[in-house]
């Protein structure tokens, strides 16, 4: 089984300065990916060629999240940082059995609720995603990858959805590279695949998310955040 890069979370404190932010500076385009779960979240997809796409994400209800404990972690570091943070990277695979493969051999399960997104146009959006299980640290939060499978992938996916028809916007046609903390040897251990497959390179840095290169139809395009373990 080898798994695909499928998607890059980007956590901030306001969605859309950030989604806004991103565009103004790389050209490439985004859209409205609709709400999370309890609606305390709000998202912006930034589909990036090739099946891949960036999701930016912040807290969209304060009242819901007044309690602090309520409120993601990934949100409470791009706070403390004074920025968006790269906060995470999802890999997928095409089945849920090879899903519950990929739990079963990190000593963990496929994360009991299963996350739901609900775009502006609905219906609602689904995928199952691993490993999770009680008392196990949140891999994205150690700065390792995780793994997800859709439902309706073939339709639905976030990477095949029109972005805002805004002027100046450039054609991005995959990801080029993917800069990650750590080394080569730890994130092959942790994958149970070749990094080179997901044009994986490293910095030797904390584990974690730090920069990627976007293939697009005038050049390659960088973008780079603070890594969510750095903050």
């Amino acid at each position: 089984m080898a798994a695909i890069l499928d998607h890059i979370h980007m956590g901030c404190a306001n969605v859309y300065t950030t989604a806004f932010d991103l565009t103004k500076t790389t050209k490439i385009g985004h859209y409205d990916g609709g709400f999370v779960d309890n609606i305390t979240v709000g998202q912006k997809v930034v589909p990036l060629g090739s099946g891949v796409y960036i999701e930016i994400e912040s807290i969209v209800d304060p009242f819901a999240t007044a309690d602090v404990t309520k409120r993601p972690w990934w949100y409470k570091r791009a706070v403390a940082v004074k920025s968006p943070i790269f906060s995470g990277v999802s890999l997928r695979v095409n089945t849920m059995e090879e899903l519950g493969e990929v739990a079963k051999r990190h000593g963990g399960a496929i994360r009991p609720k299963l996350g739901i997104r609900t775009p502006p146009d609905g219906p609602q959006v689904k995928l199952w995603d691993a490993p999770y299980a009680p008392g196990m640290a949140d891999p994205w939060q150690t700065g390792k990858p995780t793994w997800c499978c859709w439902e309706n992938r073939l339709y639905m996916h976030p990477s095949g959805q029109p972005v805002i028809n805004t002027p100046g916007l450039v054609e991005p046609m995959g990801v080029a590279w993917v800069e990650m903390g750590g080394t080569r040897a730890q994130m092959q251990q942790w994958l149970d695949q070749n990094p080179d497959d997901l044009k994986m390179k490293f910095n030797g840095k904390s584990a974690g998310l730090y920069a990627i290169g976007v293939t697009t139809d005038v050049g390659e395009v960088e973008i780079r955040r603070p890594s969510a373990t750095g903050a």
